[in-house]
């Protein structure tokens, strides 16, 4: 090789090298930023600043990733009427909170994205990391709807005070001794109720959740296994159904029961009532407007064993997003500990992501003094039940709610009831 040929070689070297250092030493391009819009429902004013705050930290802990949040909430009132109209007219949020009976609705409607492409990519990301029963129902036909952003058990809350003016045994003792099950449930709930005070043992809302309670734990269901017919004629739903009668009709523990938020729950908190079912939603309004001492514990065992709610609502990826790997990214965020113990300190939902670090959070927001019975329901626990193969409203409400309403005013024995919801609603299964 000639000196002309070796230096034109070295020439092109060293440019190579001087670019490929240049190349080194500039800063990688920033990554494109995008907006995420995303919305849950707050209950309340400080609830909403709360989420807001994360929001806003999320945004900066996301920028690196080209991640804006933008907080969109809505009013509890007409929530999902909003929401749903929205998708409608295709201006939804790209990530929103809807409760978890609704995912099944929402995901026949093929408004929300399956996330399951998006999280068996994503290494980091494991299943295991929430309660199994709300990833149950999340999961259907090999896809994934969304991640759940809180979980509710239901309990009883129960009043103290009326326990210790009446010498009755504390449910937590019993509890303690594996003794709290329907027979010392009953027992303690008629000798709490005095006409002559006014006070009852027991009262609770007419909704699915109470009721539904009975069904489960007497060894029934609301619907068949494979979730394709009426369950209430089943023996375990008669017994539950049975004993709920019992208590309402002939031991006359309880004053019928209202709407959710009525009578029972005003009478609880004007202390005429010792014992309420009811989710963790109700610890604010027990801590800002109980008189009294009060506590919870977990749900009277029946014959059917160990029975509670989960109530939960996940967040969700609106299926017209323009950015489905960011709105991931922000569902994992959102759930991840570090929230969920901002969440779980406000006192009204617990922790759906199982780390320690926001189970602690939740335990230590107090009163009441103990709150493993909210975390201990976990594990035995019904969720909240999407139905695929069905409509909800048009089933549960539509059909069932005014055969129950016959129950509890004795104007139908609960086979009668339960047949006439079952015959009802066979027309609204798939």
């Amino acid at each position: 090789m000639n000196r002309k040929s070796l230096w034109i070689v070295l020439s092109i070297v060293l440019i190579a090298t001087l670019a490929l250092a240049s190349c080194g030493q500039q800063p990688a391009a920033p990554a494109e930023q995008v907006t995420i819009r995303w919305r849950t429902r707050p209950d309340n004013q400080a609830e909403q600043d709360v989420y807001q705050q994360i929001s806003d930290e999320l945004s900066k802990q996301l920028a690196a990733d080209g991640i804006t949040l933008q907080y969109d909430p809505a009013p509890v009132t007409g929530y999902e009427d909003k929401l749903k109209a929205e998708f409608s007219a295709g201006n939804a949020p790209d990530v929103v909170w809807i409760p978890g009976a609704s995912t099944a609705d929402y995901a026949q409607l093929g408004v929300i994205l399956d996330l399951k492409p998006l999280a068996d990519a994503d290494k980091a990301f494991n299943i295991g990391d929430y309660y199994d029963a709300p990833m149950k129902e999340l999961q259907n036909d090999g896809k994934l709807w969304g991640l759940p952003r809180d979980v509710s058990t239901m309990v009883i809350y129960y009043n103290r005070d009326l326990f210790k003016k009446y010498g009755v045994d504390d449910p937590a003792d019993l509890a303690a001794k594996g003794e709290w099950n329907w027979e010392n449930f009953e027992r303690v709930a008629t000798a709490l109720t005095k006409a002559e005070d006014k006070v009852y043992g027991f009262s609770m809302s007419n909704w699915w959740g109470p009721w539904g309670y009975f069904v489960y734990s007497g060894g029934g269901s609301l619907f068949s296994a494979d979730r394709k017919a009426c369950g209430l004629t089943e023996p375990g739903s008669i017994a539950g159904l049975t004993f709920m009668q019992k208590l309402f009709v002939e031991d006359k523990i309880a004053p019928a029961p209202g709407i959710e938020g009525g009578i029972g729950e005003t009478d609880f908190l004007a202390g005429n009532v010792a014992m309420f079912p009811n989710g963790r939603w109700m610890t604010p309004t027990m801590r800002q407007n109980a008189t009294f001492d009060w506590s919870v514990v977990e749900m009277p065992e029946g014959p059917g064993g160990k029975m509670t709610w989960l109530f939960w609502g996940p967040y969700v990826v609106n299926a017209k997003t323009q950015y489905p790997e960011q709105a991931f990214k922000v569902l994992k965020a959102l759930t991840s500990p570090d929230v969920q113990a901002k969440v779980a300190a406000l006192g009204a939902n617990i922790p759906s992501n199982k780390a320690k670090a926001a189970v602690d959070a939740f335990l230590q927001s107090t009163p009441p003094a103990d709150n493993s019975p909210f975390v201990k329901g976990t594990e035995y626990a019904q969720a909240e039940i999407p139905l695929f193969t069905g409509n909800w409203g048009d089933i549960v409400n539509g059909q069932y709610q005014p055969a129950i309403d016959k129950i509890f005013a004795g104007l139908a024995t609960p086979e009668e009831a339960a047949k006439a919801a079952c015959d009802g609603s066979a027309q609204f299964f798939k």
